[in-house]
């Protein structure tokens, strides 16, 4: 997975997470030993920039879908949290960590939607393409009855 299925921004669009869906569900599983994870970006600012990475399996296929999502949201909140040097959780700014939170996971699912979405559109201009090319070669090979009717009529 070396391109991001898409990225999403927080704290006030100066930093972001980017995301990662595994192509093949089943073989993310087997060798991660996992559903999702998040990894902390190697070199991350404490104000702006690529922040993290979150991999996640096939979200459809997961009866946990929105658990596995705000379970690997609260590592990016905890980590977001534990970088800032001083802060700490208090009355005043549990509600703003609160709201990110909630902001943060909002933003995932409607960006995964869309690349769901368009996912699907290329899934489909593919078997169309490949439905059209069927029928091409269906017309350009002729079968035996055809064939056999082309000898009739030469004779």
């Amino acid at each position: 997975m070396s391109k991001p299925a898409f990225r999403v921004y927080f704290n006030d669009n100066k930093q972001w997470v980017n995301i990662y869906v595994a192509k093949n569900p089943a073989h993310f599983k087997r060798k991660n030993q996992c559903h999702a994870y998040y990894i902390a970006a190697e070199t991350r600012k404490q104000r702006e920039g690529l922040f993290g990475y979150i991999y996640l399996s096939e979200l459809n296929f997961s009866p946990m879908a929105h658990e596995l999502v705000a379970h690997e949201v609260q590592h990016l909140i905890f980590d977001w949290v534990l970088t800032r040097k001083g802060m700490k959780m208090t009355e005043q700014n549990e509600e703003r960590i609160a709201t990110m939170t909630g902001e943060i996971s909002r933003r995932i699912w409607r960006k995964y939607e869309r690349w769901e979405n368009a996912q699907k559109a290329v899934q489909l201009r593919e078997a169309k393409r490949l439905a059209n090319a069927r029928k091409r070669r269906a017309l350009l090979t002729p079968n035996r009855k055809t064939a056999n009717s082309y000898a009739r009529a030469r004779r």
